[in-house]
């Protein structure tokens, strides 16, 4: 989490505590923002997009040095692949739903990248994505690969959360101790 807080990617938004996921463009201008409440209210959490948002973006880091893009569905399930893989190396983006305009603009802004690696979710509308978006990017001359959470898990955060309630430093890679 700190990560996130010291690049100025999330903040928390007052009085009511929701986490504000930033989606910044390649010069650092913040395109896309959508919160995320802390707190369940009548067993539904609280999430929405920021007034104005341009959905060609996502929350995402970039990394120039690297030819790699994780793409995730969601802000949450971004943070804790990092959280499982300390990956802080790849570019990454969240597109906050399964269509892919946040994607087409990152790679238009990003021309380095050459591989393209899906992690959407483990339900019906993540799988049927990620089938259409790799044959569209293995297309368009992209390296592709799924990567999703594994069996048993909706998505990386739901992985993360059972790794840490279950203690099963197997989970994660290279035997890493549970935070």
């Amino acid at each position: 989490m700190n990560f996130f807080v010291n690049q100025g990617l999330i903040y928390e938004s007052m009085p009511y505590h929701n986490i504000v996921f930033k989606g910044n463009d390649k010069e650092g201008v913040t395109r896309f923002a959508s919160m995320r409440g802390v707190f369940d209210k009548q067993g539904k959490p609280f999430k929405c997009d920021v007034p104005g948002n341009d959905k060609r973006y996502g929350f995402n880091i970039a990394n120039e040095e690297s030819t790699e893009l994780v793409v995730f569905e969601a802000a949450i399930d971004l943070m804790s692949y990092m959280d499982i893989h300390r990956d802080f190396e790849s570019n990454k983006i969240a597109l906050g739903m399964v269509a892919d305009a946040p994607l087409e603009t990152f790679l238009k802004e990003h021309p380095q990248i050459s591989s393209i690696r899906f992690c959407l979710d483990n339900d019906k509308p993540g799988r049927e994505a990620t089938e259409k978006l790799m044959e569209k990017y293995y297309e368009l001359g992209y390296e592709v690969a799924d990567s999703p959470p594994p069996k048993g898990c909706k998505d990386y955060n739901e992985w993360l959360v059972k790794a840490r309630n279950e203690k099963q430093c197997n989970l994660y890679s290279k035997n890493r101790e549970i935070p």
